[in-house]
């Protein structure tokens, strides 16, 4: 439906104003790194936002009261994410690229807060870029919306609130089933190295009879890394990934947005920098433990960040593959990594791992007993995110209702 079909439906009392004609838009402000402290004042950046993990830049400094930001201000995130937030924490300030949102008078915050969400999708469309979106001010503040009356805004606020209390407790339980399915993955993999799956009797802190530990560069042929030197880059050729085409969720890597490098150059690397099939590729820095079992053959090459491991005939790659991804190898990564803003995860760290070894025969018994554990585990996951979905949709369903004047 254009904008002039909602238009005609609205309710009579209700107008069809801008963006701009209802409130005032303050830009954050473009801080620079030599501002960014460890105390002080949060900065409130895109990923502050989307991200409750995500860490902030602090500043002692004062700047002009129009970046500053107080709890329950309303913020609306104008690149790379979209998105409208009610500010919930501390007193901050307002990073670039974000708006601190002033309603004129006779215009409810929340009404303008749930409208931003309802109509984010219509803002993607009119936005600019390919890698990283925005929607210039111009067109924000260009974009129709409807505007009832402030006891009627008011009014659609408490009825999208009603009906959103309700679904929001069905979303958090169905959240708090992600994290139990979570915890219950981590527990499978401590088990299955523990000898527990494959095993009657296992005595807590030990292991079954004909375990022992091994380090990881005595079950593999080579431990190395990628290219350390920029690659040439090239219109076509052999994809070039790098850790941001890794889906740490899934443990597979998006070939969609790499970049590519010619023939020529994949020509020169060593074979211990090209991955095969049967290798098992292991980030290093940044996101570092994550491990990802190269099950196809496909010619592409890494950068640095990632590591290469290529196991021995006596290591089963899909066992290995959970090794890695096992709590207990993670502890030791995360016990010897090294840097401070980007922790690193040495090759020479990651050959020393001590790995629960068991025979070959044994590796194939476990990987059959986790992975028909995880299937189940991950039914239970896509139904989950099936019903999140469901949720999500259904509250969309409700603001364009709202919006339409059809809610109350």
């Amino acid at each position: 439906m254009d904008k002039e079909q909602r238009k005609n439906q609205l309710p009579a009392d209700w107008k069809w104003e801008r963006l701009g004609d209802i409130a005032n838009y303050l830009n954050g402000r473009a801080f620079k790194p030599t501002e960014w402290e460890l105390i002080g004042k949060p900065i409130i950046r895109i990923q502050n936002l989307n991200n409750p993990d995500a860490k902030y830049n602090y500043t002692r400094n004062e700047f002009e009261k129009k970046y500053e930001v107080k709890k329950g201000d309303l913020l609306f995130a104008w690149s790379a994410s979209l998105g409208a937030y009610i500010w919930k924490g501390e007193d901050a300030w307002l990073n670039q690229h974000i708006f601190k949102v002033v309603p004129n008078e006779g215009v409810d915050k929340l009404y303008l807060y749930y409208l931003l969400e309802e109509i984010v999708h219509v803002l993607y469309t009119q936005a600019h870029g390919s890698g990283m979106v925005h929607v210039t001010k111009g067109k924000f503040e260009g974009t129709h919306i409807p505007l009832p009356s402030l006891s009627i805004q008011q009014a659609v606020v408490s009825k999208i609130e009603e009906l959103f209390s309700e679904l929001d407790k069905g979303i958090e339980s169905l959240r708090a089933a992600q994290q139990q399915l979570k915890v219950y993955r981590q527990s499978i993999l401590k088990w299955a190295f523990e000898g527990k799956l494959t095993n009657d009797r296992v005595e807590e802190g030990s292991v079954p009879n004909g375990w022992r530990k091994l380090s990881l560069k005595e079950l593999t042929i080579v431990i190395s890394d990628g290219d350390h030197q920029p690659p040439p880059k090239s219109k076509s050729g052999i994809p070039f990934i790098t850790i941001s085409n890794v889906d740490k969720h899934s443990n597979k890597i998006n070939f969609s947005e790499t970049f590519f490098v010619s023939n020529e150059y994949y020509e020169t690397l060593k074979e211990h920098r090209k991955p095969a099939k049967g290798d098992i590729l292991y980030t290093v820095t940044g996101s570092f433990g994550i491990p990802i079992l190269i099950d196809y053959d496909k010619e592409f090459c890494f950068q640095r960040h990632i590591g290469l491991i290529r196991p021995k005939d006596s290591a089963n790659q899909k066992w290995l593959y959970y090794v890695l991804q096992s709590p207990e190898i993670w502890d030791q990564a995360k016990a010897t990594a090294t840097g401070t803003a980007q922790k690193t995860v040495s090759l020479n760290s990651i050959r020393n791992f001590q790995v629960p070894f068991c025979s070959i025969e044994e590796q194939y018994r476990i990987v059959q007993a986790i992975e028909s554990r995880l299937s189940v585990a991950d039914k239970l996951e896509e139904t989950i995110t099936q019903s999140l979905q469901q949720a999500e949709s259904l509250k969309q369903s409700i603001l364009k209702k709202a919006f339409e004047g059809k809610l109350i």
